[in-house]
């Protein structure tokens, strides 16, 4: 399976929280100075109280995602990558992508071997190279 890193913006639960409190605050400050003093005024102010007290209840109860980078998978595996590709050029970039390193000796070559390798019996498998 292939996995992308993307930059995930969360759910914004905490912004909206804030959010909810602010209006609370300015709803009640205004209160406090006066501005909802008729009896409409009042009973709207006590709609909009109780309508933001239960959005803030609603909030708090869901679960917060905080932005940042996630691996999430792409539904696409290697197998399907490297039989889409176009041509050679494109499987290259597959296995560059992937680290893989490919030598190639001919088979008349006295030595076959890449400095800072070890090969034959000598070598350690367990060994991380």
């Amino acid at each position: 399976m292939i996995y992308e890193t993307v930059y995930d913006p969360g759910n914004g639960i905490p912004e909206r929280i804030a959010e909810a409190r602010a209006s609370r605050e300015r709803l009640r400050a205004d209160r406090e100075a006066g501005l909802y003093d008729s009896p409409d005024d009042a009973a709207w102010f006590r709609e909009r109280y109780a309508a933001l007290g239960r959005e803030l209840a609603a909030l708090e109860a869901e679960p917060q995602r905080a932005p940042g980078m996630v691996r999430r998978p792409t539904g696409e595996t290697v197998a399907d990558r490297w039989f889409g590709a176009p041509d050679v050029q494109a499987r290259k970039e597959i296995l560059i992508d992937f680290g893989v390193r490919v030598t190639l000796f001919p088979a008349n070559a006295p030595v076959r071997w890449v400095p800072g390798f070890m090969y034959g019996p000598e070598r350690n498998p367990t060994a991380v190279l």
